[in-house]
């Protein structure tokens, strides 16, 4: 109730005494109402916070009136450092930290060549100046190749001087392998022989059995060098296909590429449905 007794004018019982108590409470609260109430009204402060707000913009429009350069170096001094605001925030943004560059993954003593940056144009290269070529698509943070690594590389130590062994880093975002292969999933390890291929290895990835993926596709033919041969052949293979060729005039005689061609391209869809 006090508040409502502060926002009054002196109303009620007190008002039919007379002027001398009116006056003395204006002497006492230097304003209108109760004693005390005008000094703790927030109205005159608001007050003079807005006049002297208005006088400070009226100063500063007559300054600028009688100084108009003042005005002109404070508008410049306001831009400059508008634009250098902005130039900084934008030079902040355009700070990126680079990408680790990419580190072998197989050991220097490996016989896996290792292109860990990603370098697809060279190892194409060497698969066309080998006769069978063995490549591994790894990512190196991923733990399946991680663990398949000492796999591959106990298989190129077994099969070295017969098969060359390369790995390729196709996560390297500025590798050639990444712009230009796009694997699902790694490892990925795909078979050349000549200019036939790829045949994807989907097997385990154990140094034995990616030895035998590997002596497979080397030797897709069984060679049969005699009668008895030919007829142990016939009663454990069936079907088989036989094919037979003069090699003593020549170590490709006429059909046989054709015809180790066929037998490339039976084991690759063999392999695809899942077969031994």
């Amino acid at each position: 109730m006090s508040e409502c007794g502060g926002r009054g004018g002196g109303g009620g019982s007190g008002s039919s005494s007379g002027g001398s108590s009116s006056d003395d409470a204006e002497e006492e609260g230097g304003g209108a109402g109760p004693a005390g109430s005008g000094s703790l009204s927030p109205e005159p402060a608001r007050a003079s916070s807005a006049d002297r707000f208005r006088r400070g913009l009226r100063g500063a429009f007559l300054m600028a009136r009688r100084r108009p350069e003042l005005l002109g170096a404070a508008l410049v001094l306001g831009c400059v450092l508008l634009l250098a605001f902005k130039f900084t925030c934008s030079r902040a943004k355009d700070v990126i930290i680079p990408a680790k560059p990419p580190v072998s993954f197989f050991s220097s003593r490996s016989p896996v060549i290792d292109l860990f940056q990603g370098q697809l144009d060279y190892a194409e290269y060497l698969r066309q100046d080998s006769e069978v070529v063995l490549l591994f698509f790894y990512a190196p943070w991923c733990g399946q190749s991680i663990a398949a690594r000492a796999e591959v590389d106990q298989a190129a130590t077994q099969l070295s001087d017969q098969v060359l062994f390369v790995a390729i880093n196709c996560w390297w975002n500025q590798g050639r392998c990444r712009k230009k292969k796009h694997f699902f999933y790694f490892p990925v390890i795909y078979l050349y022989h000549r200019s036939f291929g790829p045949i994807e290895y989907k097997g385990p990835m154990s140094a034995v059995y990616i030895e035998k993926f590997v002596r497979r596709v080397m030797k897709p033919l069984q060679y049969i060098p005699s009668q008895s041969e030919l007829l142990d052949f016939l009663s454990n293979y069936e079907p088989g296909v036989l094919g037979y060729f003069e090699f003593s005039g020549s170590p490709q005689p006429p059909g046989y590429v054709t015809f180790f061609s066929s037998a490339l391209h039976s084991l690759k869809k063999g392999l695809s449905q899942g077969g031994p």
